[in-house]
């Protein structure tokens, strides 16, 4: 067997895991072509499109955010990757594999994924060009369409871009492996398993920040906005960040001393799987959280600036007003698509790299006598609290910053918060149904339930 072989043969294994760490990277190359063909259209170089120019640069601006996200993205999930397969890596280095060799195969299988990520998501992108195109014109409300081309120089720089972006992390990986000892890779697995360790000074803090922050967001104003905005910013991270990792432990730790509620049916194996999925997947909802807040403030934020723009245009006349409205709508719509196509796809890929050990997990419960339903149970449970504690943290952090955005402009768009928050929700729901179905499948049908 070559290591191209056995490359393509672990991709396929690992199929479930890989999809979703694969569709987002289709999404970004695929939004990066189309933006980059608008930018690099011969019309637009020439300036025939001039309703288009002032979009131009905030497509620019769009292109460092698909390259800051897909940088983000790839890392967190090679990280993950990482974490779940030093097992499989510290195997192959006792039966004899060099490093020089583990880093080989690692190339080989990120050079598979990306020529696929990359081919397809061009393809996508040439597509649905010409949507784009047509979509582009009725912002713009151009007099005449936009001609449909395939720039090669779009091809090139979307192409360039993802395999440099790409390769830099592969290096990075392989290098990583390559010097890790093989006992710190078979022992990786019961590392996550240890003792759960919580600060309850640390559970303090996170509720003093979070209370600081939300009482600061009520005051703010025009006057003070310099002044508090950063403080706020400083202490929502803080107290998110050891909300997850250190208060819902707490949480968790006082439901286990409630005998009547612990041990009644499942709730016993619910806490405490739930206890050690939270400690492993701490970062990653916090990082979902702050995500979920950033998609639903920059919504609001976009409707906000669009009142303002359309008022002052009419009295002044997870400048032109009509250009400026075009270019605010179009950028926070993207960033809002992108980031909840984010959000989404860590929890989903988190999920299914823990998937092998999940299955094991429930396979002993099976042979202890859990029911068909109670498995189903538990496993609804566990996930809509992954899913949706993340959520409802975001749409509170976002709330209070709405709040705080229409105190400092003078405005009240709550209504249209409102409905954001329900269109979010609904769509999480949507992810959350689909995850549920898919993870499910894979545990019962593992286990011949």
């Amino acid at each position: 067997m070559t290591f191209r072989s056995l490359a393509i043969s672990n991709i396929r294994g690992k199929w479930r895991a890989y999809s979703a760490f694969f569709m987002s990277c289709v999404f970004s190359v695929m939004i990066f072509y189309m933006y980059t063909a608008f930018i690099v259209h011969p019309d637009m170089l020439k300036g025939q499109m001039i309703e288009a120019l002032e979009v131009r640069q905030g497509l620019i601006f769009c292109q460092y955010i698909v390259i800051i996200f897909s940088l983000l993205f790839v890392l967190y999930s090679n990280a993950a990757f990482l974490r779940t397969r030093k097992q499989e890596f510290g195997l192959f280095k006792m039966f004899g594999m060099t490093s020089m060799q583990l880093r080989k195969l690692i190339v080989f299988e990120n050079a598979i994924i990306a020529a696929l990520a990359v081919g397809v998501g061009i393809g996508l992108g040439i597509m649905f060009s010409k949507l784009f195109f047509m979509m582009l014109e009725v912002l713009l409300e151009m007099n005449d369409p936009i001609p449909f081309t395939v720039p090669l120089r779009a091809i090139w720089q979307t192409a360039g871009s993802f395999f440099i972006l790409f390769g830099l992390i592969t290096l990075w990986t392989a290098y990583q492996v390559g010097q890790t000892e093989i006992i710190h890779m078979l022992k990786a697995q019961m590392q996550s398993k240890q003792q759960l360790i919580q600060s309850r000074s640390l559970s303090i803090l996170a509720a003093v920040c979070l209370g600081l922050a939300y009482g600061q967001a009520l005051i703010v104003d025009a006057f003070n906005f310099a002044l508090l905005a950063p403080i706020i910013m400083v202490t929502v991270i803080i107290g998110t960040y050891f909300l997850f990792t250190q208060l819902s432990i707490y949480i968790l730790q006082l439901a286990q001393g409630n005998s009547r509620f612990y041990y009644n049916r499942t709730n016993m194996i619910i806490i405490a799987q739930l206890a050690h999925k939270l400690k492993d997947n701490a970062r990653m909802l916090f990082i979902v959280s702050i995500l979920s807040a950033v998609i639903l403030t920059a919504s609001g934020a976009v409707y906000t600036l669009l009142r303002s723009v359309q008022l002052d245009g009419a009295q002044t006349q997870y400048e032109d007003p009509e250009g400026l409205f075009a270019l605010i709508l179009f950028i926070g719509m993207f960033i809002s698509v992108l980031f909840f196509i984010a959000a989404g796809s860590m929890i989903y890929f988190k999920l299914f790299t823990e998937l092998r050990e999940d299955q094991e997990q429930y396979k002993a419960l099976t042979r202890i006598g859990m029911t068909q339903d109670e498995i189903r149970k538990i496993i609804v449970t566990q996930l809509g609290i992954i899913f949706y504690v993340p959520c409802i943290v975001g749409i509170i952090h976002a709330s209070f910053a709405m709040k705080a955005m229409d105190n400092v402009l003078q405005l009240a768009h709550w209504s249209y918060s409102f409905g954001v928050i329900c269109i979010y929700v609904a769509m999480q729901t949507i992810y959350f149904l689909v995850t549920c179905h898919d993870y499910m499948n894979n545990v019962l049908r593992s286990n011949e339930i």
